[in-house]
């Protein structure tokens, strides 16, 4: 029961990060935005790389619940019910189809039915590999959904789709990259010190 309420708890987690990074990158971020529904540089791609790195495939019922979230709270275009249904199998089902990938290929994960990454030897290569899976993934199944919406409409072009690829890819890459830097700062100083990040390390 304990294990349950923790990965309900990890669930309510990243809907709220996904909810909170949407608000946040357009109300800050707006200049980056080439159309409501694309930017060159998209933060909440990192949320759904890292979710589901760290809680498998059940990021993805994270993702799909914060997607409804964000659409009832703060719409960027009006939806309807099975629009809202649509978008959110899309992205959900997008997070856990990009580490199953990633699971395939990668030495540094293993069993597929539930994912476990040895972070001990995860480098940045592997989180950009991971990254750039996402970014495809959610790309192309977000233009499939975007011309199939009634609401939004859109016509394809390759030159939105690059855009969308490319903010998926460096909003997810240059967070961790942000994170890490971060990281290695806090290390230093005795808020952090070295022997807690070696048993955060040892843990994970």
């Amino acid at each position: 029961m304990r294990i349950l309420f923790e990965w309900l708890g990890g669930i309510g987690l990243i809907a709220a990060l996904h909810v909170l990074t949407n608000l946040f990158q357009f109300e800050f971020l707006s200049l980056f935005n080439n159309t409501p529904q694309m930017a060159v540089f998209y933060i909440p791609a990192a949320i759904r790389v890292f979710s589901a790195m760290i809680f498998g495939y059940w990021a993805g019922l994270g993702i799909a619940l914060g997607v409804l979230l964000h659409s009832l709270v703060a719409p960027i275009v009006p939806l309807t019910t099975d629009e809202i249904a649509i978008n959110m199998v899309q992205q959900g089902a997008g997070v856990s189809l990009s580490l199953l990938i990633w699971t395939c290929i990668s030495d540094k994960a293993s069993c597929l039915s539930n994912p476990e990454i040895d972070f001990e030897r995860i480098n940045a290569f592997d989180i950009l590999q991971m990254c750039f899976i996402q970014a495809i993934i959610n790309s192309v199944t977000a233009h499939i959904y975007y011309i199939w919406s009634p609401s939004i409409h859109l016509q394809f072009d390759w030159y939105y789709y690059i855009v969308m690829l490319v903010g998926d890819l460096t909003g997810a890459f240059l967070i961790f990259i942000f994170a890490n830097i971060l990281f290695s700062l806090l290390k230093r100083t005795p808020f952090f010190p070295r022997k807690r990040y070696n048993d955060i390390i040892n843990d994970k």
